[in-house]
């Protein structure tokens, strides 16, 4: 298990408190998640809500936000865990802190163990089988809407990777897309922020190692290509993610006006 930068390893949250953090830094970070809700008109009050949690940072930290703000929003929540067994004990100790945290915060959990043998093409596949799970509980315990943890870093890195790719202007809003079941409030966040708040607060999180790994192209743009991009703007990954939402509302309206046309 991997705690934030400077933390020591804990199983479980240092903070029992029923309050929104226990530091400053922390209740700043849950607030302005709040103001994205609301600007955004993202998980209105009383939603009952499907939590997507893999045991990586992003996902905790979602987890650890909607619990905080579950009283005082009136959410219902559920997490969702898929275990592929692809890591061994990696994957299991990824269940058991998820396991941990859910039963801490009082949050109800289901855990799939799929039957997936590692072929080509194996993070489609993987994403094709968590999708469907996801939809199954949604609709098993009706459910508003499943949120995931991809985050602002996740947005850019898609981009790029489409770009490289060749891809069209679909392609080119990574995450856009409207689906009435999916919601992705981290969106508006760096991975960096979210990880200083899991610092702050000193919850544990789990490290994926197959994340440095070169042999994927997505690590080869988060740690090559994205850092080199920033040498020449620090901000990139808040243009590039900018650039995604630009390119989504101008599909928007050529689709938009198409339809008027037809």
């Amino acid at each position: 298990m991997r705690r934030s930068l400077g933390s020591k390893p804990s199983s479980t949250p240092a903070s029992k408190s029923n309050g929104l953090a226990t530091t400053h830094a922390g209740l700043v970070f849950v607030r302005r998640f709040q103001n994205a809700l609301a600007k955004n008109a993202l998980l209105p009050r009383g939603s009952s809500i499907l939590i997507a949690v893999s045991g990586g940072s992003d996902s905790i930290a979602l987890l650890a936000l909607l619990a905080r703000l579950r009283n005082k929003h009136g959410f219902s929540l559920r997490a969702a865990h898929v275990n592929y067994g692809l890591r061994g004990r990696d994957s299991e100790r990824d269940e058991i802190l998820v396991q941990k945290l859910c039963a801490h915060w009082g949050i109800p959990l289901s855990v799939h163990h799929p039957n997936v043998q590692p072929k080509s093409n194996i993070e489609e596949r993987l994403r094709i089988v968590r999708y469907q799970f996801f939809e199954r509980l949604r609709k098993r315990y009706q459910l508003d809407c499943v949120v995931t943890a991809h985050t602002m870093n996740d947005v850019a890195e898609t981009l790029l990777l489409n770009l490289i790719r060749g891809s069209g202007s679909r392609g080119l809003s990574p995450f856009q897309r409207l689906h009435p079941s999916i919601v992705r409030p981290l969106v508006h966040f760096r991975k960096s922020d979210i990880e200083h708040f899991l610092t702050t607060e000193k919850i544990p999180f789990r490290f994926d190692r197959s994340n440095r790994s070169k042999r994927f192209t997505r690590n080869r743009v988060r740690h090559e290509l994205l850092p080199l991009l920033e040498t020449f703007n620090p901000r990139i990954i808040e243009t590039l993610a900018r650039t995604a939402t630009v390119l989504f509302q101008e599909e928007k309206v050529s689709r938009n006006s198409a339809d008027r046309r037809a």
